[in-house]
């Protein structure tokens, strides 16, 4: 019998105990990264507020044969984050990669939508995400290398009129993204920002955006492209990801086009009709 390098022994062993954790799981582009990580043959934890959707997707995820565990909640409950981590301590868990994926968005002109609807927007995708950030940092095994996916937008280039709040956390999440990249550099972390554009999954509906879709569905991308495009950039150490060469186009145009030109040009793509 051949026999395994200890080092290669101990790699395997230490990386099937590992788990990924994934917010937002049960469908969409959370669901897109569980597949994509059960692919690389990576142990999942799945959190959403589903447990249905969750025990469906748990159930597909183990004939791949990676180990599946999930927990339900909503996010935006005060204490979620914490409790979730506490749980994830109990059960003896270790996770050393969060694709901190969990967001919504609300369409319109600003003044004119509910107070509360915007400011849940900016609970869920900036508190909520810094939240899971810090406590992923705090309770994985240091020493390890870790690996922290923060899932922000296209629209964090760029003030979108009607999204205003939405593309200002995604905004928030890009620039915290960077700052803690540099601050983890020497401490075996990869952090990386997704900033996809459109992507096919039920966003829009949940935003009041179906018009939207509709006139803008040719361009955008299918959530399992977004998520395959994420995870390479993430354990290859890359800063941001914008997928889609139109996409990443638009990206560097908005940095060098006259910033009132980029916002004209959003405000009559996102104007309602």
């Amino acid at each position: 019998m051949r026999r395994i390098p200890i080092s290669v022994f101990t790699f395997t062993f230490l990386y099937s105990m590992n788990y990924t954790l994934i917010t937002g799981a049960s469908k969409g582009l959370g669901r897109a990264f569980a597949y994509a990580c059960a692919n690389r043959k990576m142990n999942v934890l799945l959190v959403a507020r589903s447990m249905d959707l969750l025990e469906s997707l748990a159930e597909e995820l183990r004939k791949m044969n990676v180990e599946v565990r999930t927990y339900a909640c909503d996010l935006l409950h005060p204490i979620a984050p914490e409790m979730l981590f506490n749980w994830i301590a109990q059960e003896g868990l270790h996770v050393n990669m969060l694709i901190n994926n969990a967001g919504i968005g609300f369409y319109g002109q600003f003044e004119k939508q509910n107070l509360e609807k915007h400011l849940e927007v900016m609970r869920l995708n900036m508190d909520v995400m810094v939240q899971m950030a810090h406590r992923f940092l705090n309770n994985s095994l240091g020493g390890q290398r870790r690996y922290l996916l923060n899932v922000s937008s296209l629209g964090a280039y760029l003030p979108v009129p009607y999204m205003a709040v939405y593309a200002a956390s995604k905004a928030f999440m890009l620039s915290f993204s960077n700052a803690i990249r540099y601050e983890l550099k020497e401490q075996n972390v990869f952090v990386t920002a997704l900033c996809p554009g459109g992507v096919t999954t039920d966003f829009f509906s949940p935003a009041q955006m179906e018009e939207i879709a509709k006139r803008t569905a040719k361009f955008m991308d299918s959530p399992d492209f977004v998520a395959e495009k994420a995870l390479e950039a993430l354990l290859k150490n890359k800063r941001e990801v914008v997928p889609g060469i139109l996409n990443a186009l638009g990206a560097q145009l908005s940095k060098r086009m006259p910033q009132d030109l980029v916002i004209a040009q959003a405000g009559n793509m996102y104007k309602p009709r």
